[in-house]
């Protein structure tokens, strides 16, 4: 089952630090597949970000869990996150959108609290 080799791009959106509005943040995406489980390792950024996906896919909906290390240099300082998500797998099997749910620090709030947001997942290649 290769149901799902290429390059793929990855969006997701998360609470600006700036405005009311979301972010988007975007990777593309090298994918590995065994069975029914998918790796997806972003291909380098000149930025150093990194992103780490790993999802188990049951029928139509892929469900697991993301890592990123944030730009060195960038806003966020090359701080780690990391979180669940769960996407639904479109009939073609070249695009997949859902949700993300990570914990992070809420700087105004001076506390933890559980973020989420809008993440998808759409092949731009086949190889």
């Amino acid at each position: 089952m290769a149901d799902f080799d290429g390059i793929w791009h990855c969006t997701y959106w998360y609470p600006s630090n700036e405005t009311l509005t979301d972010e988007p943040s975007e990777y593309d995406m090298k994918v590995v597949q065994t069975d029914d489980r998918l790796i997806f390792e972003s291909i380098p950024k000149e930025d150093g970000s990194y992103l780490l996906v790993r999802l188990y896919i049951t029928d139509d909906i892929a469900t697991g869990a993301w890592y990123e290390t944030t730009a060195p240099k960038g806003e966020f300082k090359g701080a780690e996150y990391s979180g669940a998500g769960q996407l639904i797998i479109a009939a073609g099997r070249d695009y997949m959108e859902g949700k993300w749910a990570g914990a992070g620090y809420d700087h105004k709030l001076k506390e933890m609290r559980v973020y989420t947001g809008n993440w998808e997942l759409r092949r731009i290649s086949d190889n």
